[in-house]
């Protein structure tokens, strides 16, 4: 399980979760994404293991995850 704890611009923290981190991955290929790439993502766990991001966003978390 992937659960994403994010902050959309000018909102409060939100928290995504999807099955497996390969839907979120699938969802970002999207036309029209799940989350926004700027999103600041300020907790991500895989498997509930927190997972070490340098680029805090849901674009380093993209990036993270499709390598």
């Amino acid at each position: 399980m992937l659960e994403i704890h994010y902050i959309p611009i000018g909102d409060e923290e939100t928290v995504a979760t999807y099955d497996k981190a390969s839907d979120f991955v699938a969802a970002q290929y999207k036309e029209v994404p799940d989350l926004q790439d700027n999103y600041r993502v300020t907790k991500a766990l895989v498997d509930g293991k927190e997972i070490e991001l340098s680029d805090k966003t849901i674009a380093g978390l993209f990036a993270y995850l499709n390598k």
